[in-house]
C-alpha cells in the first residue's frame, strides 16, 4: 500500500480525536458532521490531487465529496495568477555604462523579477552582478526571466540562487558567461541555471487548479510561470495559494449541496 493513504488517514484521525478531546473537556462543544467534514476534507482533496484515491463519498446518498472537488478542481487558474511586481515592460539593456543607473528605481518599485531577452546584444556580466548583488539585499527579487527575441516566454530562473553561485570562489560559470549566453541567445546553457524552468513547463490561464498541482507534484515544484495566449509571460502561481483557493471552492461546493 503506498505510504501516503496511511500518513493521510492518519492525519484525519489525529484532527479527529483534537476535536473529541475538545468535546471531552467542554461539554458545551458538541462534535457535528460539519466538523468532520472540516477535518477530512484536506486529507481527502490531497488524496484525490495525487491521484492516490478516485472517489469518496460519506454516507449512503448523503455528501459526496467527489463530486465538490471535481467541479472546483476543473475551474480555470485565471485568479491565482499572481503578476510579478516591478517587472520590467522592456527588457533591461544592462551595460557597462547603465550599471547602476536603473537600480534605486528598480528597488523603489519593489522588482520581483528582472526580464532579459535573448539576442538582445546590451548585457554586460559584470554590470548584471551588480543588478543581482544589490538587488538581493531587498526581499523583493526572486526571478530572471527570460524571453525569445519575438517576445514569448522561454523560462525563468532563480534570481538569489544565480547570485549565490556567483558568490562561491569558484563558480561553474561567471557572470561574463552568463551575459554571453544572454547575447548569443545560448539557451542549452540558460537552462543549467539554478531553478530553470523552461516554457515546456509553463501552465496557461486556462489550465485547471487540479492540472497544475499535479504538475508542480509531478516536478517536485511549488511555484509555476504561466502564460498568456500569445505564449507571452503573465506571472506565476503558487503551490499553496492554489491548494487553499482549491479548498475553498470545495467547501463552497459541499455547503450549496
Amino acid at each position: 500500500m503506498d505510504i501516503m493513504i496511511p500518513l493521510s488517514v492518519g492525519s484525519f484521525v489525529l484532527i479527529l480525536a483534537m476535536l473529541v478531546l475538545i468535546r471531552a473537556k467542554n461539554s458545551r462543544f458538541e462534535v457535528k458532521p460539519a466538523d468532520i467534514v472540516v477535518a477530512v476534507v484536506p486529507v481527502i482533496v490531497f488524496l484525490l490531487v495525487t491521484g492516490k484515491l478516485q472517489k469518496f463519498e460519506i454516507g449512503e446518498g448523503g455528501v459526496k465529496i467527489e463530486t465538490a472537488f471535481v467541479k472546483a478542481s476543473t475551474s480555470a487558474i485565471a485568479s491565482q495568477i499572481t503578476p510579478l511586481t516591478g517587472l520590467p515592460a522592456e527588457p533591461l539593456e544592462i551595460d557597462e555604462k547603465r550599471a547602476v543607473g536603473e537600480i534605486p528605481r528598480l528597488i523603489e518599485h519593489k522588482t520581483e523579477g528582472l526580464l532579459f531577452r535573448l539576442g538582445h546584444g546590451g548585457y554586460y556580466g559584470q554590470a548584471i552582478q551588480e543588478y543581482l548583488i544589490q538587488l538581493t539585499r531587498e526581499p523583493f527579487l526572486n526571478y530572471l526571466i527570460f524571453e525569445n527575441p519575438d517576445g514569448t516566454f522561454f523560462g525563468m530562473a532563480n534570481a538569489r540562487g544565480l547570485t549565490a553561485l556567483f558568490e562561491t570562489q569558484r563558480p561553474p560559470f561567471t557572470p561574463k558567461d552568463f551575459a554571453e549566453w544572454l547575447n548569443r541567445g545560448n539557451r542549452e546553457a540558460l537552462s543549467r541555471l539554478p531553478g530553470f524552468i523552461g516554457s515546456q513547463n509553463a501552465l496557461n490561464k486556462l489550465t485547471d487548479k487540479r492540472q497544475a498541482l499535479q504538475k508542480m507534484e509531478a516536478l517536485n515544484l511549488d511555484t509555476l510561470p504561466v502564460v498568456q495566449e500569445k505564449e507571452r509571460f503573465a506571472g506565476i502561481v503558487n503551490r499553496s495559494r492554489l491548494t487553499a483557493s482549491l479548498l475553498i471552492d470545495v467547501a463552497n461546493n459541499l455547503e450549496r449541496k
